[in-house]
């Protein structure tokens, strides 16, 4: 059995184990805490290889591919087990000062690790059948997070939740259905190597079925105009996990997007679906960020900017429907999807803590988190110029990357929409901070486990301003991985091994 298997063999055991120590919350936490820090860990020795080394296969029970279920890990899916395995275990390791134990009471634990586990399978998964599954199973563990403690708003926020993700899944299976009947494999190696040499009617028959694809996956990143269900879905989740919930579960459909219309589908006419994308970027953009300007709650305005922060990602995705830029654009978004999972996970669990420290949530009746917690209001407004790309900062560099490329490409209105929800990003960050963070705050206020919470979000602040003045190894990597995308043939051989020279009989 390869080793790529413990990302989801880890998780899942953890959670059964959390589940029968129910009741005992130090025990959950410290082998909680354990096994995902182990799993992260493990997550940069496994990236390390494979980037030196090649992609890691496993296929389950003997099967060879495209008939087996295959685990692929290429650089793309460990830059994201990377991100998932670290971003988890600062966000359960910082929601440790705020669980309630009630909320311990019902299984917080183990369906964090679920959630985690359908995370990491649905990075690893080399067919779209199991990444439906894995889909499931990361709701599943979602779920549980969500409506732990069960408040009116949970309870109201997690059934819309549901909702909205039994209907995407239900589009997810028809569009399987109708992507086999064309095809014959849901493989996404077998698929790479079939559509790229499909051309006409038949071409246009597989663009057609991916568009129901297209339509699953944007409603999970939240990019327009199937964002709806996202702002008031966020702001519920317990603090702690709303940031591994705002850094990770919308990145799970942006990767979707760029694993399966950058490498998966190659066949005439898939440049369609990639110029859809963006132009629905750039209303994911604006319409983001705007949303953001209204709002006075701090995890509202974080909310709405993940949603901006999706049209980034999308933007380019989009530009690749042009060749000559698609390598700089892929590169581009996977440099970006690094830099928003850090931030983003970074600010939600550091506005927690400014509520907290204030006892408030409206940002008209907050102020003084400076006094009350200085170090992790800096650490806050780091990552807020981060998040709205000023340097020296990884934001400067991530939307830097994206508008060259649109230049490049001659995209001259994405880019300007690109550059003004910049403008109004930062506008809106500065309004959290003169509101929530300035000022003095009320007598007798005092700052309870601001440390505890502050600290592992450290992590993440420290991150963003290496990525920004230390940005060569991830731009590298980044390259590498978007030349891998665009010519999957490593990808292809790794899993098909010799059946990948021999024509498809489909």
């Amino acid at each position: 059995m390869n080793s790529v298997v413990l990302f989801v063999l880890v998780p899942f055991v953890t959670a059964i184990v959390l589940a029968l120590l129910n009741g005992r919350p130090r025990a959950e936490r410290a082998i909680g805490a354990a096994s995902t820090i182990a799993l992260a860990a493990w997550s940069f020795m496994v990236l390390a290889q494979v980037d030196a080394d090649g992609i890691q296969v496993s296929m389950m029970g003997g099967h060879a591919a495209p008939y087996g279920i295959s685990f692929v890990a290429d650089r793309l899916a460990c830059i994201m087990l990377c991100l998932s395995t670290s971003v988890g275990a600062v966000a359960l390791v910082s929601s440790f000062a705020t669980v309630t134990p009630a909320q311990e009471k019902y299984f917080f634990h183990p369906f964090f690790q679920i959630a985690l586990l359908g995370v990491n399978w649905s990075f690893l998964t080399g067919d779209l059948f199991n990444m439906f599954v894995a889909y499931e199973v990361m709701l599943i563990g979602s779920y549980g997070v969500m409506i732990v403690g069960a408040s009116r708003a949970q309870v109201r926020q997690t059934l819309m939740y549901v909702a909205v993700n039994l209907v995407g899944g239900t589009l997810f299976v028809t569009g399987l259905a109708l992507i086999y009947a064309t095809t014959g494999t849901l493989n996404m190696a077998d698929l790479a190597r079939y559509t790229a040499d499909l051309h006409g009617e038949r071409a246009g028959i597989v663009t057609t079925a991916s568009m129901v694809l297209m339509l699953v996956f944007a409603l999970k990143a939240a990019v327009f105009p199937v964002f709806f269900w996202l702002p008031d879905s966020y702001p519920v989740v317990p603090s702690g996990m709303n940031g591994f919930f705002a850094g990770l579960m919308t990145k799970v459909g942006v990767y979707s997007l760029l694993r399966v219309f950058v490498m998966t589908f190659q066949q005439e006419g898939n440049e369609i679906v990639t110029q859809t994308l963006l132009v629905l970027s750039g209303f994911t953009m604006i319409l983001g960020v705007l949303g953001a300007v209204c709002q006075w709650e701090i995890r509202r305005i974080l909310s709405w900017h993940v949603i901006s922060q999706v049209g980034y990602m999308v933007m380019g995705i989009g530009l690749t429907a042009n060749p000559a830029i698609a390598r700089a654009a892929t590169a581009g978004t996977v440099f970006y999807i690094v830099h928003h999972i850090i931030v983003k996970s970074s600010l939600f669990l550091l506005g927690d803590l400014a509520e907290h420290v204030t006892g408030k949530r409206g940002l008209k009746n907050m102020g003084g988190a400076l006094v009350l917690a200085p170090v992790a209001s800096a650490m806050f407004f780091v990552a807020a110029v981060s998040l709205a790309g000023m340097p020296p900062f990884s934001g400067f560099l991530s939307k830097l990357l994206l508008i060259r490329a649109g230049l490049d490409g001659g995209n001259w209105i994405i880019v300007a929409i690109a550059i003004v929800t910049g403008f109004l990003t930062i506008m809106s960050m500065m309004k959290i901070w003169s509101y929530a963070f300035w000022g003095t705050p009320e007598a007798g206020t005092t700052a309870p486990h601001s440390f505890a919470m502050a600290a592992p979000a450290s992590l993440l602040v420290a991150a963003t301003i290496v990525l920004g003045v230390w940005a060569q190894p991830l731009l590298r990597l980044a390259d590498a991985t978007a030349a891998d995308l665009l010519e999957p043939h490593a990808y292809i051989q790794a899993v098909l091994g010799n059946q990948a020279v021999l024509p498809g009989a489909h």
